[in-house]
């Protein structure tokens, strides 16, 4: 499915350096909506998008017919009003019921991607849209996170990422980056029994931290990409067909 020309104009993209990574993959979800689709977040969080960016999210929500927001622990949603608290290995939804999922930074935490990625499959609909953006393990920022999780104090960690993160302690959780590299993604995506439609690495656009800014663009033309962005699809199998979501009980 894509965009008409007259849906495209209306999305209220903002086309700022600082909103380019979200815009990216608000476009590739948008490409994915209609009056039918069924959408699951998974690993929702608090809200679709960065911060400031109300607008945006408001009109994916409107341009879905259903959207449900999935999480380990769950309080609030600020676009989501149907919450389910779940676990992405386990999700508790019936087979092919569902039209696009997303999960945004969220495969970065996960200990097991592969056993994700087939769960994810198993509740799309033939046809149905998989959306993941996560950090690119390959950028100076990201491996230096995963350097720091296996050699300093969780504490310590933290307090460099507060350097260049907004976020709560409460919001920063784990990371494993087992699939944070793009021929590592597209391998586990394309295994799980889902075909890759589209695969974009985007370029950092300002550095994380600003009191180096001038070191940190050396290593931002070393490592230019910080961000994996990928969208598959589910091949089309004459033995299924698409069924309502139903929640299930495990």
């Amino acid at each position: 499915m894509t965009l008409s020309r007259v849906q495209a104009v209306q999305i209220p993209f903002t086309g700022a350096t600082w909103a380019a990574k979200s815009e990216a993959y608000a476009s590739l979800i948008a490409e994915h909506l209609s009056p039918y689709t069924l959408w699951l977040d998974a690993g929702c969080g608090s809200r679709l998008l960065e911060d400031d960016m109300d607008p945006l999210e408001n009109w994916l929500v409107a341009h879905c017919k259903s959207i449900l927001g999935m999480d380990v622990g769950l309080s609030s949603h600020r676009n989501i009003k149907s919450l389910v608290q779940g676990s992405i290995y386990q999700l508790p939804f019936s087979d092919n019921s569902l039209d696009l999922i997303t999960c945004r930074m969220v495969v970065e935490h996960l200990d097991h991607p592969a056993e994700a990625f087939v769960e994810v499959a198993r509740c799309l609909r033939p046809e149905g849209a998989f959306i993941v953006i996560t950090p690119n393990l390959l950028n100076y920022a990201i491996v230096g996170n995963a350097l720091a999780t296996k050699v300093m104090p969780e504490r310590l960690r933290l307090r460099i990422v507060h350097a260049s993160d907004s976020r709560t302690s409460e919001d920063i959780f784990p990371v494993h980056y087992k699939a944070n590299t793009m021929p590592r993604l597209l391998e586990l995506i394309n295994l799980s029994g889902l075909q890759v439609h589209k695969a974009i690495s985007l370029r950092q656009q300002r550095p994380y931290w600003r009191k180096h800014p001038s070191f940190e663009k050396v290593l931002m033309r070393l490592t230019p990409n910080h961000v994996l962005l990928v969208c598959a699809h589910k091949v089309i199998s004459e033995s299924v067909s698409p069924l309502r979501p139903r929640l299930i009980s495990r």
